[in-house]
């Protein structure tokens, strides 16, 4: 495979498709879900992990498209779809479950977790505060973790969030974070949903530990959007469309880090899209396992 900086599974799919290396143990499926594109990518096995240097599961790609802008009807449409695909993941419907917001809540391209957690519906403490409320409304348990990062702590976030999971005992883990891209047309338009929880950092080249099912004892969902691109990536996307020519990002690399212009990119109206991107994640998973509460009496209860 070759070396690109993503953590889109669909991305990787794409890189061995190009340089024609066979799929053994992978699927790859492209659907529709509530008029979204959906691309799903299921490593199977040990050859599938070693082809796409990711760990087995499954890698849904849902193109969500520009939810800034956007309709009220056609977010709508977005949050319910990713809904959907939350309790796909889930399989069985959690008692409990425990939102981590990863990410610096003080750089607004790596806030997308702690902005999520914001537009949560939090509703673990009801269940001992107003037991008989929180059992008329059918809630699931609902708490959340803002652990920040290492520097800003001095604790890894798998830490914080592997105490909170002694302390909480969540039935269900669902990680947000902020992810990177390869292609510059995917930043702040697709999230990625999998079952092979997350390993915060590595598509930047700064891979934390791991939050998975294996170092938790409890089942994780991750969740993502790339809110950045590589700046090696993007310019030799740039020459390649506009100039018609070709050059290898790995090179380009070599060479901005000569000249310390080895960055990563994300777009300008980022304030704006990471509010709204928490907020789309947020409705999804306040929907996702509380059955009896509607879109409409969400807002309400947001208000």
């Amino acid at each position: 495979m070759a070396a690109i900086r993503t953590d889109l599974a669909l991305e990787i799919m794409e890189d061995l498709k190009r340089n024609g290396s066979e799929n053994g143990g992978i699927e790859w499926t492209t659907q529709t879900r509530r008029g979204l594109t959906l691309d799903r990518v299921f490593v199977k096995d040990e050859t599938g992990e070693k082809r796409s240097g990711k760990p087995r599961g499954v890698y849904d790609t849902l193109e969500v498209g520009k939810v800034w802008l956007a309709d009220e009807a056609g977010f709508r449409e977005r949050v319910l779809a990713l809904r959907d695909l939350l309790r796909e993941a889930a399989g069985k419907k959690p008692r409990s479950v425990l939102v981590a917001g990863l990410g610096n809540r003080s750089i607004t391209a790596d806030n997308l977790g702690p902005e999520t957690v914001k537009n949560l519906i939090i509703t673990r403490h009801l269940r001992k505060v107003s037991p008989a409320m929180f059992s008329d409304l059918g809630l699931t348990e609902l708490s959340a973790v803002t652990p920040g990062v290492l520097g800003q702590t001095g604790i890894e976030s798998a830490d914080v969030i592997a105490g909170v999971t002694r302390a909480v005992e969540p039935d269900l883990i669902v990680a947000v974070d902020a992810l990177c891209a390869r292609e510059w047309k995917r930043l702040v338009t697709t999230v990625q949903l999998s079952t092979a929880g997350i390993r915060p950092g590595s598509g930047v080249g700064n891979e934390r530990p791991e939050i998975t099912e294996a170092r938790l004892g409890v089942p994780v969902i991750s969740v993502g959007v790339p809110t950045v691109v590589d700046a090696a990536t993007l310019a030799a996307d740039v020459i390649r469309d506009y100039a018609g020519s070709e050059a290898a990002p790995e090179n380009l690399r070599a060479a901005f880090g000569k000249t310390e212009l080895n960055f990563f990119v994300t777009p300008k109206e980022t304030d704006q899209v990471i509010r709204r991107l928490g907020a789309l994640i947020g409705y999804a998973v306040n929907l996702a396992w509380n059955d009896d509460l509607s879109y409409e009496d969400m807002l309400g209860l947001m208000e």
